[in-house]
C-alpha cells in the first residue's frame, strides 16, 4: 500500500509537470503572439503570426488541461478543444510563409483560401466535432504522465499525416527558394533559420506524437512543446529583422526569462493547489497552508513584477495573461467551493494586476519622458554639430555687432565663418562687421540693412567684399535673416556667408577672356562692337574713324617657321601697337587673330588719318619688311547714316583692309572706304556665287579652258599644253583669273573649283589620246590648299584612271609659296603622285619664296622660270642676264626647264644658246580653245 501511494505521489507529480510545461509553453507562445500583433498590427505577417501563436496556445491549452483531467470523457473534450489549435496550425503556419516570402497576392483570391486552410477544416471536423464519420478519434489511456492518446494510424490519422507533412514539405520548398533567389544575405540567412527550425520540428514532432507514442503508450505527445522551436525562431528573426515587412520588435527581450519565469509562476499555482493541509515546521517557525500560499502569492507578485521591469512589454502581456488566468481560477474556487479561503488570493491577484498596469503605465510615461529628454539631448548635439561643420560661416548677430549671448553659449560664430574671414570669434566679437566690410560695398549694405531693421523686409541675400585682416579680399555670398531670441531687437539677425572667391576669380577670368583676345590681350571684336553702339546713342560733334590693320598674309609665316613663331610676332607687333593708343583718342582693338583695329575719335580730316596710318606702316615695317609681308590698313570713317549699324561698319571695314592688302602685292596700302570700293566688293561677291554654283554643279558652262601650247626647243615642235581656267561671268562677262582665283581662295570654293578645273582638263587630254596625240601632256595648276587637302592624289588618280588615261601625260605645276610649307608635309604627296608617273613643275620661278636651296629639298621634275626673268632678255646685257645661270643650275639638279613669256626671237635665240629645254608664250601661240589647240596639233605635224 505504502509503494502504491508512493507511486501515485510521483505519478500526480510527473502528470502536473507535464501539464504546467503545456501551460507554460501556451503562455509564452501567446505572448509573443500578442507583442508581435501590438507592434503593427496592420501588417500581414504579424497578424498571421498572432493566429499561428493562438492555435498553438490553444493546443498546447487543450494538452494541458486533458493531461491532468479526472476521467476520459472530459479528457475527450480537453482532446477536442486542442483539436481546434494542432488541425489549423500548419494551414496557419503556411499562409505565414506565403507572405513572408512574397507569395502573398495569391492569397486575395477567395478560392485560394478556400484551398489552403480545407485540409485544417477536415481535421478539426474529424478530430474536434463530434461526428458519426469518426465517432472515436481518441484512444485513451491513463499514464504516468496523465492522459495520453495512443494514434489508431486510421484513414482520419493518415489524412492528417498527409496534411501535415505535405504542408510542412510546401513551406520549405517555399523558403529554399525564396533564399536562393535573393540576393541579399539577410535573406538567405532568414530562410535558413525559419527552415532549419521547421524541420527540426518536423522530424521532432514525427518522433514523439507518432513514432515513439505509437510503441510507447505511457509517452506524452510532447508535439505543443516542439513547437516553440520554430516559434521562437521566428521570433528571433522578427526582432532582428523583421523579414522587411513588420516594425521591429524590442529587442530586449529574452525568451529564455520570458519561459521559465512564467514556468516558475505556473508551478507555483500548482504548488497552492497540492498543499497538504498539515502545517510545515522550519527551524523554529511553524507555517500552516494558508501562510505558505500567501508566500507563494507575494512570490508570484514579484515574478509578475519582475516581467513588467525586465520583460518590457512581452513580460507585462505574460504577466497579466497569467495573473488573469489565476485571478479568475480564484473566483471560480470561491464560487464552485463556496470557500474564502481564497479570497486573499483574488484580493492579491487583482493588487497585483493594478500594480502592474500602474507600473506599466508609469514605465511608459517614465520611457516617454526619458525618450524626449534622450531626442532633445541628440537634437542639441546634432544642431550643435551642423552648427559647428556647416561649411557655410554662420554668426548670430545683434546690429552690426557680432553677440556674446550666453544662451547660445558657442553657438554665436562657427568655425566656418571664422576660416572665411581669417578672424577667431574673440576677434569678431570685439569689431562690428561695418569695420570690415569692403568700403565699395558699405553704402549698398547699410542701406539694405536699414530697411531690414525698419522690418521693410525680412531678408535679404548679398554679394559683397569683407577685408582680411592682411588686407586682402574675401567674396562672399551673405543671406541676412531675422532671427528670433527670448530678448529680441529689431537688428538681431542671422547672417550666413558662403566662400564665393574662387567663383568671382574665375568670372573675372571668363569674363576678361570674353572681352580680350588671350594672344594679345588686347579688346576682341565683341567689345568693339558694343563700343560702337554705345557711342552712336550719344549725341557728339567731333569726327570718329576706324583704321584697320590687316595682317593676314602673315598665315604663311605659320606654313614656313610654324604657329609658335606666328604668334610670338603677332604678340610683338600688338605690344608695339599699343604705344599708339591713347584712351581719350585712340582705342586699340584686336577683332581677329591677325587683325587690328584703332578706334580713333575726334581727329581733323583724312590727312591726320593718313599720317597716323603711315607711322603704323612704318612700325610694322620693321617686323615684316624682311618676310615680304604686305600689309594692308583700310580706313573707315563712321558718318551719321552708319552710324548705328555696327555690322555694316565692320564688313565695310574689313573688305576695305583686304582690298588694301591686295592692291600693293608685296608692299603696303593705305586705302579709304569709298562708294567705288564698294561697287568692287559687290562685284567681289557675285562673282564668289557664281563660283560656289559651278563647285556645286550648277550651270559649269561658265567654266571653260583656254590651252596655251609649249614648244620643244630642240625639235620645234609642241610637246604639252598648259591648262588655263577661264570665266565668263552671267553679269561681268569674262573675269580674269587673278580676279577670280583670289575669291575662289577668300570663299573657301577653291578646291572645289580646281576639281572642276582639273575634270575640263583630263577630258581635253583624253580628246588629245582619242585623236592620237598620246604623247601630248597637259599641264594643270594646282593651289596648295588643293595638293594639301587630305585624299588629293588618289582622288587625281582615280580620275586618270576612270578616263583609262597615261598618268605620264598628266603634269601639275605648283606655284612659288609651295616653297613655305614643310619639306617633308608636301614631298609625302608629291612622291605619291610621281610613283604614278605624274610630273611636278615649279611655276613663277624666280620670285617670292624660290630658291635653288628650298628646290633641292623637294623631288620635282621641272622649272618654269618667271616671265620677269624673260623680259629682261631684252633690256639687259647678254653677259649681265642671269636667266642663263637659272637654266645651268637646273639643269645641275636633274630638272628641265620652261621658260614663260617669250614673245621676241632675241629670246628665242639667248634660250636655245643656253639650252632651255622648252618655251611657251605668244611668240608660239597665245592660249586657245579645244578646237584650235587640235588644229595647231595637225598644222604642226606637217
Amino acid at each position: 500500500m505504502v509503494v502504491s501511494a508512493e507511486r501515485e505521489r510521483v505519478n500526480g507529480m510527473l502528470t502536473l509537470i507535464t501539464s504546467l510545461l503545456f501551460f507554460a509553453v501556451g503562455t509564452v507562445v501567446l505572448t509573443s503572439g500578442i507583442f508581435t500583433l501590438q507592434s503593427n498590427h496592420k501588417t500581414p505577417a504579424n497578424r498571421a503570426f498572432f493566429a499561428l501563436t493562438a492555435a498553438i496556445a490553444i493546443w498546447s491549452s487543450g494538452m494541458a488541461m486533458s493531461t491532468t483531467a479526472n476521467d476520459a470523457a472530459t479528457c475527450e473534450i480537453f482532446r477536442r478543444i486542442s483539436a481546434v489549435g494542432w488541425s489549423t496550425v500548419y494551414a496557419i503556419l503556411l499562409h505565414f510563409i506565403l507572405i513572408i516570402t512574397g507569395r502573398a497576392p495569391s492569397l486575395r483570391k477567395w478560392w485560394f483560401y478556400l484551398c489552403l486552410y480545407l485540409p485544417a477544416f477536415f481535421s478539426v471536423f474529424a478530430f474536434a466535432v463530434p461526428n458519426p464519420m469518426n465517432p472515436f478519434p481518441y484512444n485513451l489511456h491513463q499514464t504516468a504522465f496523465g492522459w495520453t492518446n495512443t494514434s489508431q494510424h486510421n484513414i482520419w490519422d493518415w489524412m492528417f499525416y498527409a496534411y501535415y507533412i505535405g504542408y510542412a514539405l510546401i513551406g520549405l520548398l517555399l523558403l529554399y527558394r525564396w533564399g536562393a533567389k535573393s540576393s541579399a544575405p539577410v535573406t538567405k540567412k532568414n530562410s535558413r533559420i525559419v527552415r532549419v527550425s521547421i524541420i527540426a520540428a518536423l522530424f521532432l514532432g514525427t518522433i514523439t506524437d507518432v513514432v515513439l507514442s505509437s510503441v510507447f503508450s505511457e509517452l506524452p505527445q510532447m508535439a505543443p512543446a516542439i513547437m516553440l522551436i520554430p516559434i521562437i525562431s521566428i521570433y528571433h528573426v522578427l526582432q532582428k529583422d523583421s523579414f522587411g515587412i513588420t516594425k521591429g520588435i524590442d529587442k530586449k527581450t529574452s525568451y529564455m526569462i520570458l519561459f521559465v519565469s512564467v514556468l516558475a509562476y505556473i508551478i507555483l499555482s500548482a504548488l497552492q493547489v497540492l498543499l497538504p493541509e498539515k502545517s510545515f515546521a522550519i527551524a523554529s517557525v511553524v507555517l500552516d497552508k494558508s501562510e505558505i500560499r500567501g508566500i507563494f502569492v507575494q512570490i508570484q507578485m514579484f515574478i509578475s513584477i519582475y516581467l513588467v521591469l525586465k520583460g518590457n512589454r512581452p513580460g507585462y502581456i505574460a504577466s497579466l495573461i497569467i495573473n488573469s488566468i489565476s485571478l479568475v481560477t480564484a473566483i471560480g474556487f470561491l464560487i464552485r467551493n463556496k470557500s474564502t479561503s481564497s479570497l486573499p488570493g483574488i484580493i492579491s491577484y487583482t493588487g497585483v494586476l493594478v500594480i502592474i498596469s500602474l507600473i506599466r503605465a508609469y514605465k511608459e510615461k517614465n520611457d516617454d519622458y526619458i525618450k524626449r529628454i534622450n531626442t532633445q539631448t541628440v537634437r542639441e548635439k546634432f544642431y550643435s554639430s551642423v552648427f559647428k561643420q556647416a561649411p557655410v560661416g554662420i554668426a548670430i548677430i545683434s546690429g552690426t555687432e557680432f553677440t556674446r549671448n550666453e544662451e547660445f553659449d558657442d553657438l554665436n560664430i562657427n568655425p566656418a565663418y571664422e576660416r572665411i574671414l581669417c578672424r577667431t570669434r574673440e576677434e569678431l566679437q570685439n569689431t562690428d562687421w561695418t569695420t570690415i566690410t569692403h568700403p565699395d560695398d558699405l553704402a549698398t549694405d547699410l542701406a539694405y540693412f536699414d530697411q531690414f531693421k525698419k522690418g521693410k523686409i525680412d531678408y535679404y541675400p548679398r554679394e559683397k567684399r569683407y577685408i582680411k585682416p592682411d588686407g586682402s579680399v574675401v567674396w562672399v555670398d551673405m543671406l541676412i535673416s531675422r532671427f528670433a531670441s527670448s530678448n529680441e531687437k529689431p537688428g538681431d539677425h542671422v547672417c550666413i556667408i558662403t566662400d564665393i572667391t574662387n567663383r568671382k576669380n574665375i568670372e573675372a577670368t571668363l569674363k576678361y577672356n570674353s572681352e580680350h583676345m588671350l594672344l594679345t590681350g588686347l579688346y576682341n571684336r565683341g567689345i568693339l562692337e558694343k563700343t560702337l553702339e554705345s557711342d552712336a546713342l550719344i549725341p557728339s560733334s567731333y569726327k570718329r574713324a576706324l583704321v584697320s590693320i590687316n595682317l593676314s598674309a602673315m598665315h604663311v609665316l605659320s606654313l614656313r617657321y610654324g604657329n609658335n613663331y606666328n604668334q610670338t610676332l603677332l604678340r610683338n607687333i600688338a605690344d608695339s601697337l599699343k604705344a599708339y593708343s591713347n584712351n581719350d583718342k585712340r582705342v586699340l582693338f584686336n577683332t581677329y587673330e591677325d587683325r587690328f583695329v584703332f578706334y580713333v575719335k575726334d581727329y581733323e580730316d583724312e590727312k591726320e588719318l593718313t599720317a597716323f596710318s603711315e607711322r603704323l606702316l612704318y612700325t610694322l615695317s620693321s617686323y615684316l619688311y624682311i618676310h615680304g609681308i604686305a600689309v594692308g590698313i583700310g580706313i573707315l570713317q563712321i558718318d551719321k547714316s552708319t552710324a548705328h549699324d555696327t555690322d555694316e561698319l565692320l564688313t565695310k571695314l574689313v573688305n576695305t583692309s583686304e582690298i588694301a592688302a591686295k592692291n600693293n602685292g608685296s608692299g603696303s596700302n593705305i586705302l579709304f572706304h569709298s562708294t567705288e570700293l564698294d561697287i568692287q566688293i559687290t562685284r567681289e561677291n557675285e562673282i564668289g556665287q557664281e563660283i560656289r554654283e559651278i563647285a556645286e554643279g550648277i550651270k559649269i558652262d561658265r567654266l571653260y579652258l583656254h590651252f596655251q601650247p609649249i614648244l620643244d626647243v630642240a625639235t620645234n615642235k609642241v610637246c604639252k599644253f598648259e591648262a588655263l581656267a577661264r570665266l565668263d561671268s552671267e553679269k561681268h562677262g569674262f573675269v580674269p583669273p587673278l580676279e577670280f582665283i583670289p575669291v575662289a581662295e577668300k570663299t573657301n570654293m577653291l578646291a572645289p573649283f580646281g576639281e572642276r578645273i582639273i575634270i575640263l582638263a583630263l577630258r581635253f587630254l583624253k580628246k588629245l589620246k582619242e585623236t592620237g596625240h598620246d604623247t601630248i601632256a597637259v599641264s594643270i595648276n594646282i593651289s596648295i590648299i588643293q595638293i594639301l587637302e587630305n585624299g588629293f592624289a588618289s582622288r587625281l588618280l582615280n580620275m586618270i584612271n576612270d578616263m583609262h588615261l597615261n598618268p605620264e601625260n598628266v603634269e601639275i605645276e605648283l606655284t612659288e609659296s609651295v616653297f613655305s610649307i614643310e619639306r617633308e608635309e608636301i614631298n609625302t604627296v608629291i612622291n605619291e603622285l610621281k610613283a604614278a608617273g605624274i610630273k611636278v613643275l615649279i611655276d613663277d620661278f624666280g620670285t617670292g619664296y624660290s630658291s635653288f636651296a628650298r628646290v633641292s629639298e623637294l623631288d620635282i621634275d621641272c622649272l618654269k622660270i618667271d616671265k620677269s626673268f624673260i623680259d629682261k632678255l631684252l633690256v639687259s646685257k647678254t653677259e649681265e642676264a642671269i636667266t642663263g645661270d637659272i637654266i645651268s643650275m637646273a639643269h645641275k639638279l636633274g630638272h628641265c626647264v620652261v621658260a614663260e613669256g617669250v614673245e621676241y626671237e632675241e629670246q628665242l635665240s639667248y634660250l636655245r644658246e643656253h639650252n632651255c629645254d622648252m618655251i611657251q608664250g605668244y611668240l608660239i601661240s597665245r592660249p586657245l580653245d579645244e578646237d584650235s589647240a587640235l588644229n595647231l596639233l595637225k598644222n604642226n605635224k606637217k
